[in-house]
């Protein structure tokens, strides 16, 4: 795996939906403790290698009742598939 893998872009999320991995989306941000409703999809949704520590996924946030985003960082437990269109 190279240093970083964009899973999830704009242009990204709009081929996920297109051939239809929303719930599989969902259910791998789930599965790295994220919500899926939360995550926006406006933004990139990032695997990074964290120097030592493991690999990460990067993304913009918001919660409830936040008034904006933030940058969440989370270790990635679950790997995306392999046949998800991905950006190096």
């Amino acid at each position: 795996m190279p240093d970083a893998r964009l899973v999830s872009s704009p242009a990204l999320w709009g081929l996920h939906l297109a051939q239809g991995r929303r719930n599989e989306l969902c259910n791998w941000l789930r599965a790295n403790g994220l919500d899926p409703l939360s995550v926006l999809s406006t933004h990139d949704i990032v695997i990074e290698d964290a120097s030592g520590s493991g690999w990460r996924i990067r993304c913009m946030v918001i919660e409830k009742d936040a008034v904006r985003p933030q940058e969440r960082i989370v270790p990635l437990a679950v790997p995306p598939p392999r046949d998800w269109p991905v950006a190096p």
